[in-house]
């Protein structure tokens, strides 16, 4: 007789069971994470709730999505600002550059449960530089983050590697010149490494953060960069796409 589907899996895959058993192991170790990571926002949230003010709070309550997070961070004015500002300050101001806004959605994420408020920044040839807020869910990468450019902000927790998550910047990283740009990326820099003050000083935090620039940097391609005449230029219409609703003040003046 033919025989049945479990005895021909059994009898032709005998490393299925196995492969089987490390995919249920990996399941339960990234929820045991998930449920670390609650754990841990339960806490943490519950001592920096009483710091906020009643209107600050009232802000950050309603931020209870990574869609609602990066909605809040679009609507923030560009600020064309050098200074680092903390996450009071920008809830104050309304405004926020890349860093700015990569503080809030950090802060944010880490009050949803989604892992300890990590950036990751940017580095760029005739470019400005860049920072963004990274989370994990599943185990998958995902990024929150403000520009003044529209492509460089989010990205949904799909990608397997924070590598995978970088490189599906590169072909939007672009000066106003339509030039690729992007030459590497930091690994995740703990913003609670620093202390409290990114999130509760009253103004400027430039000197608390400054470790996050001399971070070392993983270039974004690893071997001999490829030559102008091998890469392609942004067409306009992307260019125009990137453009749309940037702040002028704000945008790097390639040479």
């Amino acid at each position: 007789c033919r025989p049945s589907a479990v005895c021909y899996i059994q009898t032709c895959s005998p490393s299925l069971p196995m492969a089987l058993s490390k995919k249920t192991a990996q399941v339960k170790r990234v929820r045991n994470t998930t449920k670390q990571s609650q754990r841990s926002r339960t806490k943490s949230g519950a001592a920096d709730d009483a710091k906020w003010t009643k209107k600050e709070l009232a802000i950050l309550r309603k931020l209870n999505t990574p869609t609602a997070i990066q909605q809040f961070v679009d609507s923030l004015a560009y600020d064309s600002s050098d200074n680092y500002f903390s996450v009071r300050s920008t809830l104050r101001t309304k405004s926020a550059h890349c860093m700015g806004g990569a503080l809030v959605a950090a802060c944010c994420l880490q009050r949803l449960g989604l892992g300890p408020p990590r950036v990751v920044g940017f580095e760029a040839k005739n470019d400005d530089t860049h920072a963004v807020a990274v989370y994990q869910v599943n185990g998958l990468w995902g990024a929150l983050g403000k520009s003044n450019f529209t492509l460089i902000r989010a990205r949904d927790p799909v990608y397997k590697s924070l590598r995978e998550l970088m490189m599906s910047y590169f072909d939007f990283y672009f000066n106003t010149k339509g030039e690729k740009s992007l030459v590497g990326y930091s690994r995740p820099f703990n913003l609670d490494r620093t202390g409290h003050a990114w999130k509760f000083a009253p103004g400027a935090i430039d000197k608390e953060l400054a470790d996050i620039d001399n971070t070392k940097k993983t270039p974004i391609i690893p071997i001999p960069r490829p030559s102008k005449k091998h890469m392609m230029r942004a067409p306009k219409y992307l260019l125009k796409a990137g453009l749309l609703g940037s702040n002028p003040k704000g945008l790097f003046k390639p040479s």
